[in-house]
Order: structure tokens, then C-alpha cells, then sequence
């Protein structure tokens, strides 16, 4: 490279002297000083000859003549800079008028680049995965802190704590400043072992949510078979694997579709499978960026609108976090899609050109159909909102022309809307019916009514609603929902922009009602959706950016335009005044999406991965795997192996069935359930409820049968009445050999205990009381003592309550794990001590005789139970008097003891015995795999023995006694 400059340095010099000798005015001979130089000057050697050469060449100075050739050049170089500056000039004025010239697109693309800009960069920093920085120096600080402590504690242990402290951070921070590049290595090393636990051995990232992993498994599907299945069956996509080992139909979709094509045509096959997913969130929320501006400029009437827009799109929280790295599966269409199908609606009202208004209401009308398969649950809210904005419209029209209304509903004014409307219906229409079928636009038009009850209990069916309990489905307080959206200042200003799109003006003075109409209508029900879910905040989340660029873009064209007239400024330095200080408002949404970017990682780590391809590697491939329904599509996906239910299929009877199988106590009565739901899923019940169309009867007999052998389940359901052939409809799918089970328990389900403990204790016979009085609260009272036997005073009693309480608290009790606390022993007693923001309580447990008490004064309080392990299994101890509403279990813990504190529902339960008692005692559970997380969460794989064989299997013994 430095030859390279030398060189061209030369060739410049060389060309530098062959301009300069070839002036006409002048020439100048130069040789090296060992020989004679010539200077021939034309006006000199005219005007005097030289007498005595030798003299004359003796005396020459040649300072005078380095001094003159310097100024030539300095002239030759200020000629030729002046030439460049003046091509320059030249470049500039034609750049400048070109880009002027072409500003309408280009400022536009700038704008919208920059968007993708900030949009790719948050929604890939997983990939870089920047937090485990964080996490790494915290860790080797705190190692550094600790050791510190540790010898400033030995030297000075009389020194009070704060002075202990400020000896500490001082000798850590003149460590961290000694020792600083070693620091650093050990951080960059523990950030990178950080990292390694969310990757693949292949250095791949995992997905970051665990829905995208139902999609990641169609579109695997999709590229091995060649269909969204496992199978064909009747020549039609069926997936075995889901609510195993029945099945549901396989289905396209355009996630799966789209995830195919990325893989196969983009990636060329040349990163493994979930890589390439991870891109799709990142693709589509780039794009959204761009119907985003034109939105904001449609209706603001300037790019400033749409800039404001197109970026808060790019960097809201709330977005980001659920399109970082394809975090939550379709989650992104619910932005992109509602964005592009109002810009092409919008377009085609206002468009001049009837060629490009029948384009944009076609292309409306196709990407609402597209996004009928892409966000098949909720999509028909947008297709409702263009509806209902374009008829109150209509009647707006029809209103403000009533006097003239026989001429004006012929007139074009009214008729293109109308046109617009049914074009857009029909193409809709069309588009559904080709994609999934002709009901499609129906039940689109439907969906407000379906939405309202959503959460609905024990209306419809006498099964537990799991959306109850979806983290997602959750109601946020509204404080909650705007500081989610980017704050009260943000909200309101967005607030403000619809308003202001309501009563602007275009330039010919007309108000854009139709612009307020659909602004309002999208922005006031979005709002509303949030009462129903956490999760419907995203869809606020486009029309929030459009108000807000409304808001912008308007604002900037009032405010610039008055600063401008009466504050004498020049026109182009108040806009860029005015710009800026609109930019300001962008700067604590673009950090809270920063950060939540930044902090982004995957749920997925290598011990659910190691663990899951342990069950792929080593198991039989009909095996099904059982747990509660959270990491069903993981199992799927990385295990590929069947699940008895998982996010897609949260069907009652496997909340009831499965909640059931972890709450009891009798390992009998969990294996019979999980032979059940192997053998046929909820078959057994329907063929029940058939016979008996009385769903707590058929509840009842179900779980009498399950823990019975097959010749005991016939004896029992002949005594109930059934004939020869119902009773084998019924056993087939309650003893039928089932394939190998696998049966998991991991630590989330200590904190969703609640949850499936609920559902596990379902009631079916209060359900069918809610729904019989729900249906008919007048006569309630009266339905109550005829259908159940009850008194008039119970009857009343449960009336009351029924109409007063929520339907699920009603029902079913929500038992869960309290918490945990480290026991010291003395003499064969334990004190077990609980700290909390109301005191501290110590529980003491003779280990002789496994007394438990609780001193309390002069008196003592005990447990509403005590489970504790022998040496043979599991025992439970019962209290009745002095008790304090929760019961204790006692853990073995290497060389020491804890105890857990627990709802009476969950102390002597299956999951507790399996989980924290180490499956101590039982006889059929075999474990599989035990692993730990880098959160420090267990995982344990259990491999269930059908058999049952009668040999202790203890995975530990207790201390003695």
C-alpha cells in the first residue's frame, strides 16, 4: 500500500513538470548539480549575453532559482485547484439540483431506510447477544468483591460494616484498575460460556419464545414431507404428534409457508433450520416501516408524518420485544398487515387514477385474505374497522347531502366509497374462501361478538377455559398498558394526533373525515382489546404510530409555518428547528426498545435442549411425552416425539386431566390418567357422556376406573349399568397397551403450581351450578334444588355466591407453592426460620418422632399437615386443632434440611413427590435424565413404568433417625 502511494505521488510530480515545461512562456532545464544546468530564459538571454560562462555558472544562486520554480508551481497548483474547485462546484450544483429534482422519492427512501435501519439492528442483537457482557462482569466483580471481603473481614474484624464497604470497593476498584486486562479476559470468557448455554453445538441461537417452535416444526414438516403433517391421512396433512396419540389435521398457514420459502430460496439450505426462522420477525418488521410512512404521510401531508411513524414502528417497545429474533411466533402480521392493508385502503380513496384505486382496494382485499392465514385468530379486526369506518362514512355523506340526496346518491362521491367497500368485501371474500373456506368472512364478521368472551367460564362447556390463565391473556391496569406503549406524553400526544386528523383540512379546505373516522374507530377498540389481555397491546401498537406521526407531521406543518412568518426566520431553518425538537419526543421510546432488545435471550437453553434430544435419541418414536402444556411445541420440536397437549391445543380436558395427574397423591391414580390420555385423550369421557349426558357422572365414573385393572374398570362400569358393547367403547381408551410415556417435571411448574393445581381440582359438578344459574339466574334458585338435591337454604346460598363471584374462583381453588426456608439442626430438631415484611416465624421438627409445632406465646400452632420422607417412602401427617392454613414439607438436602411451605392441595402431591422429594419411593416412575439449568432451574425427565413393579425405588435416603 505505501509503494502504491509512492508511486502515485511520482506520477503526479512527473505529470506536475510535463504541464509545466510545456508552458509556452517559459522553460526551465534542471540537471543534478554534478554537471553544468542551462537556465533558459527567453527575455534574458535576449538582453544580455553571458561574457565568461565558468564566472557566470560559478556564481548561480540556486536558492533563487529553487524559490522561483516554487512559486511556479504554487501557481501551476492554484490553476489547477481553481479548476477543480470549479468542477467540483459544478458536480455539487448538478447533484444538487438533481437530488432536488428527484426529492419526492428520494427523501422518502432515506426516510424509510432508516427506519429498517434501526428496526434490523434491535431485532438482531440476540444474535450478539450483549447482556451476557453484563452478567459476565458482574459475576467476576462479585468474585472479586467476595475474596476482598473475605481478607478485610480477617485483618479488621472489629470495623464497623460501612467502613468495611469502603475499604472493600476501594481495593476493587484499585484491582479493577491493576489488573485490568486480566479482568477483561475473564469477562470476555464467562460472557462467551454465557452465550454458549443459548446456542446449539452447532453454534446456533436458539429461538428465543417457545410458540415460534410450533411454526419452526410445520415449516420442518413442510420442507422433509412436503406438507404441514407428520402424515397423510385421507390424502390430507394430519399431525400425529399433536394431542397424541389422536391427532389434529395438518394445515397451511403463512407462517410455515413463508418460513419454507426463507430457508429454501433465500438461505439456499445453507444454515440449519433455525437460523433462518429467526430472520422472518426481523423481515417483516422492517417492512412495517414502510406502510407505516406512507400512512403518517397520507395523513399528515408531509414526510415528517410519516418519518415520526415509520420510526416509532421501528423501535417500540412492546414491538420489539415480541419480534426480537422471531421471540413470539405470528406476532408480527399483527402489525405489518393491519399497516399495509389501511395504506392500500387509503390509497384507493383518495387515489385520482381509478387505475391505481382498483389496484390498492384488490391489493387490500388479497393481503386481508393473506392475513386471515397468517393471524388466523384475531385477523378479522382490521377487515371490521375498514367496514365500519367506510359506513359511518356513507352515512356521514348522506347526513351532510340530505337535501339533496336523490341526486347525491348517484353522484361519485358517494358512489366510490360504496364501490370501495363492496370491492373490498367481495376480494376478501374470495381470498378467505381460496385459503381456508367460504365461512371464513363470516365468522370475520362474527369475531367482535367471540371476543367478548374470550375468557368466558363454564358457559359454553362444563371444561376449565385456559385462557383464564395464559400469562398473556392477563389484564394490565391501563397505567400499566400506556407505560408498555411508551409512556402518558406519548399516548397522549398520539391521542391528540387523531383528533387532529379528524379536523384537518386538505388544500382545497375539505376535512379528511374518512381519515378520522378509521383512526378513531382503530384506536378507541384497540384500546379496548387491552382489557382483555396484555397481549392485544401490540395491537395498538400500529394505529399508536400512525396518531403519533399524524401527530408530527401535522404539528410540524402548523408550527414551522408560523415560526417561519412571525418570528422573521428563514422557512428552512424553522422546519430543522421545529424537526428537531419533534425528534426529542422519539428518544425514550427508542431506548426503552434499545434495552429490551439488549436484554433479550432466548427461553431455550442447553439443558432443555440436551435433555429433549436425550428423549429423541433414546426413546421408542411413538413415545408420548406429558407435562403441563407451556413447552409442548419444545417437545415437539427438539424431542420429536408426540405431546399430550402443548400452546395450540390448551384443551380443557387436559388442564383437568393432566393438572389432576400432578396434584394427587396416589401414583396409581397419575398413571392410570396418563394410560387414559395415551390410550385416546378425552375418547373415554365422550363415549361416557354419551350414555350418561351428565358430565360430572361421567367425570366421577372416569376417575373410579382409571386406577382399576381392566377386569376391576368392567366390574365397575357393568355396576353403573353399561351394556357389554359401551363398556368396551369405553375400556379401549382407558386400558389399551399405551406406547412409552415420558413424564416431566421442571422447575416453572413450581410458580404455575397454582395454575394446574386449579385446573386439577377442578369441580365439575360447581361448573354445572354456575352454568345452569348463569343461564337462567331468575328461576336459579328453584334449577339448583331440583338438579341438585340441595335445600332451599344451600340453594340460596350458592345463588348468592354464584352471582357474585367470578365464575373460575367459584369453581375451583387456585393451591400453590408459598415458599422455602433453610433449617439448622441441634439434637435431633430442626428450626426451621421464615422471614417476611411481617416478622419472622420459626417451625421446629423433631426428626425422632417428626413432630412439628410452631411456638406462639404460651401456646404452639402446627402445620394443616406435615410430609416428610422414611427410610421405606413418603409419609404425610394430618392436624386439626391450632392450625395455620398451610402444611410443610420437609426436603433432604445433601448434609442439611429445608422445608417448603405449600398448600395443604399440594404437600403430600405427585408433583412434590416427584420434584422436590427426588421421586423417593415410588415404584412407577423411573428417572430418565436430571439436569440443571444456567438459571439454576431443574429439569427432571421421568420414563414411566406401566408395569408398575413392586420394588422401593428410593433415590435417596433419608438421614437416620
Amino acid at each position: 500500500m505505501v509503494q502504491l502511494e509512492k508511486e502515485d505521488l511520482i506520477a503526479d510530480s512527473n505529470k506536475e513538470k510535463e504541464e509545466f515545461l510545456d508552458d509556452p512562456t517559459e522553460k526551465v532545464e534542471i540537471i543534478s548539480e554534478s554537471t553544468v544546468t542551462t537556465i533558459e530564459s527567453r527575455s534574458a538571454s535576449q538582453a544580455e549575453p553571458v561574457p565568461n560562462h565558468k564566472k557566470e555558472e560559478s556564481s548561480l544562486d540556486f536558492s533563487v532559482l529553487k524559490n522561483k520554480a516554487a512559486g511556479w508551481l504554487k501557481g501551476l497548483k492554484s490553476k489547477e485547484t481553481a479548476r477543480e474547485e470549479e468542477e467540483f462546484s459544478l458536480d455539487f450544483k448538478k447533484a444538487k439540483l438533481l437530488a432536488k429534482k428527484h426529492a419526492k422519492w428520494l427523501i422518502p427512501v432515506a426516510i424509510i431506510l432508516i427506519a429498517m435501519v434501526f428496526s434490523v439492528y434491535f431485532r438482531t442483537m440476540p444474535l450478539r447477544m450483549p447482556i451476557t457482557d453484563d452478567w459476565a462482569e458482574n459475576t467476576v466483580h462479585n468474585f472479586l468483591r467476595n475474596q476482598i471481603a473475605g481478607e478485610i473481614n480477617q485483618q479488621y474484624p472489629n470495623l464497623p460494616a460501612a467502613n468495611k464497604n469502603i475499604l472493600i470497593e476501594k481495593e476493587l476498584q484499585k484491582t479493577l484498575a491493576e489488573e485490568k486486562e486480566f479482568i477483561a479476559s475473564q469477562v470476555q470468557m464467562i460472557s462467551d460460556q454465557y452465550k454458549s448455554n443459548f446456542r446449539d453445538d452447532q453454534g446456533t441461537l436458539y429461538l428465543l419464545g417457545i410458540d415460534p417452535y410450533h411454526y419452526y416444526r410445520q415449516t420442518y414438516y413442510v420442507l422433509n414431507n412436503g406438507f404441514p403433517g407428520s402424515e397423510l391421512k385421507d390424502g390430507k396433512p394430519w399431525d400425529a404428534y399433536r394431542l397424541a396419540p389422536s391427532g389434529i389435521p395438518g394445515g397451511w398457514d403463512f407462517h410455515t409457508w413463508f418460513g419454507a420459502f426463507l430457508h429454501k430460496y433465500i438461505f439456499f439450505n445453507s444454515v440449519p433450520l433455525m437460523y433462518s426462522f429467526f430472520f422472518i420477525g426481523v423481515i417483516f418488521s422492517a417492512l412495517a416501516v414502510i406502510p407505516a410512512f406512507f400512512i403518517g404521510r397520507k395523513i399528515s401531508g408531509n414526510n415528517v408524518g410519516g418519518f415520526f411513524a415509520a420510526m416509532l414502528i421501528a423501535v417500540t417497545q412492546f414491538f420489539v420485544s415480541r419480534t426480537t429474533g422471531e421471540s413470539s411466533d405470528t406476532d408480527v402480521y399483527v402489525v405489518f398487515f393491519p399497516l399495509l392493508i389501511v395504506w392500500l385502503f387509503l390509497e384507493a380513496i383518495t387515489a385520482k387514477d381509478n387505475r391505481w384505486r382498483y389496484a390498492s382496494i384488490g391489493l387490500a382485499g388479497l393481503f386481508t385474505g393473506v392475513f386471515s392465514s397468517a393471524w388466523g385468530g384475531g385477523w378479522w379486526y382490521i377487515f371490521d374497522f375498514i367496514l365500519a369506518a367506510l359506513g359511518i362514512y356513507v352515512v356521514y355523506l348522506l347526513i351532510v347531502n340530505r337535501k339533496k340526496i336523490v341526486s347525491f346518491v348517484k353522484s361519485k362521491e358517494f358512489l366510490m366509497p360504496v364501490y370501495v367497500g363492496l370491492a373490498y368485501f367481495g376480494i376478501t371474500w374470495l381470498i378467505t374462501s381460496l385459503l381456508s373456506n367460504t365461512k371464513t368472512i363470516f365468522h370475520g364478521l362474527m369475531g367482535p361478538f367471540g371476543f367478548l368472551k374470550l375468557k368466558a367460564v363454564a358457559v359454553t362447556s362444563l371444561w376449565p377455559n385456559i385462557l383464564t390463565t395464559v400469562a398473556e391473556l392477563n389484564v394490565a391496569p391501563l397505567s400499566q398498558v400506556i407505560g408498555q406503549l411508551g409512556g402518558k406524553l406519548l399516548v397522549f400526544l398520539a391521542f391528540l394526533g387523531v383528533v387532529m386528523a379528524a379536523v384537518k383540512k386538505d388544500r382545497d379546505g375539505n376535512r379528511e373525515i374518512m381519515f378520522g373516522i378509521l383512526l378513531i374507530i382503530w384506536f378507541l377498540a384497540s384500546f379496548y382489546a387491552t382489557t382483555k389481555g396484555v397481549r392485544f397491546i401490540l395491537q395498538v401498537t400500529p394505529v399508536l404510530a400512525v396518531a403519533f406521526g399524524a401527530f408530527a407531521g401535522i404539528t410540524y406543518g402548523y408550527v414551522s409555518r408560523w415560526v417561519s412568518a412571525n418570528l422573521n426566520l428563514d422557512k428552512k431553518v424553522s422546519s430543522v428547528v421545529v424537526f428537531f425538537l419533534l425528534a426529542l419526543l422519539l428518544i425514550q421510546p427508542a431506548m426503552a426498545g434499545y434495552h429490551q432488545a439488549y436484554s433479550s435471550v432466548p427461553s431455550m437453553n442447553d439443558a432443555w435442549y440436551d435433555a429433549l434430544t436425550k428423549i429423541k435419541e433414546e426413546s421408542a418414536p411413538d413415545a408420548i411425552i406429558t407435562s403441563w402444556w407451556d413447552f409442548g411445541y419444545w417437545f415437539r420440536a427438539v424431542a420429536d416425539r408426540p405431546v399430550t397437549f402443548d400452546g395450540g391445543m390448551q384443551v380443557g380436558w387436559g388442564a383437568y386431566f393432566v393438572g389432576r395427574s400432578l396434584l394427587n397423591p396416589n401414583e396409581q391414580t397419575t398413571v392410570g390418567i396418563l394410560r387414559m390420555l395415551d390410550c385416546g385423550q378425552k375418547n373415554a369421557f365422550d363415549e361416557m357422556d354419551k350414555i350418561f349426558n351428565d358430565a360430572p357422572k361421567a367425570i366421577d365414573i372416569i376417575n373410579e376406573i382409571v386406577v382399576q385393572d381392566k377386569s376391576g374398570a368392567i366390574k365397575t362400569l357393568s355396576d353403573h349399568g353399561l351394556t357389554s358393547e359401551q363398556i368396551s367403547e369405553v375400556v379401549q381408551y382407558t386400558h389399551c397397551i399405551p406406547p412409552e410415556a415420558y413424564y416431566i417435571t421442571s422447575e416453572d411448574m413450581v410458580g404455575k403450581a397454582g395454575v394446574w393445581g386449579h385446573f386439577g381440582s377442578w369441580d365439575f359438578y360447581r361448573a354445572s351450578m354456575h352454568n345452569l344459574v348463569s343461564r337462567n339466574r331468575p328461576q336459579g334458585v328453584q334449577l339448583l334444588m331440583d338438579n341438585f338435591n340441595l335445600t332451599k337454604e344451600q340453594a340460596s346460598l350458592y345463588h348468592y355466591e354464584i352471582t357474585t363471584t367470578e365464575a373460575d374462583r367459584w369453581i375451583s381453588p387456585w393451591p400453590g407453592f408459598l415458599g422455602d426456608a433453610p433449617c439448622t439442626e441441634k439434637n435431633k430438631e430442626l428450626a426451621c426460620t421464615l422471614s417476611s415484611s411481617q416478622g419472622t416465624m420459626t417451625i421446629r421438627i423433631n426428626l425422632t418422632d417428626h413432630d412439628i409445632y410452631i411456638p406462639a406465646g404460651n401456646e404452639i400452632a402446627r402445620p394443616n399437615s406435615f410430609v416428610y420422607p422414611t427410610k421405606d417412602g413418603i409419609e404425610e401427617k394430618t392436624f386439626d386443632n391450632n392450625t395455620i392454613g398451610f402444611s410443610v414439607v420437609l426436603v433432604p438436602a445433601e448434609d442439611s434440611y429445608f422445608i417448603l411451605l405449600t398448600d395443604p392441595l399440594h404437600a403430600y402431591s405427585m408433583f412434590t413427590k416427584l420434584f422436590f422429594l427426588n421421586g423417593h419411593g415410588l415404584q412407577c416412575f423411573e428417572k430418565f435424565d436430571e439436569r440443571t439449568q444456567v438459571t439454576g432451574g431443574k429439569i427432571i425427565v421421568w420414563k414411566v413404568d406401566w408395569d408398575c413393579g413392586q420394588e422401593n425405588k428410593a433415590y435417596f435416603q433419608p438421614k437416620e433417625e
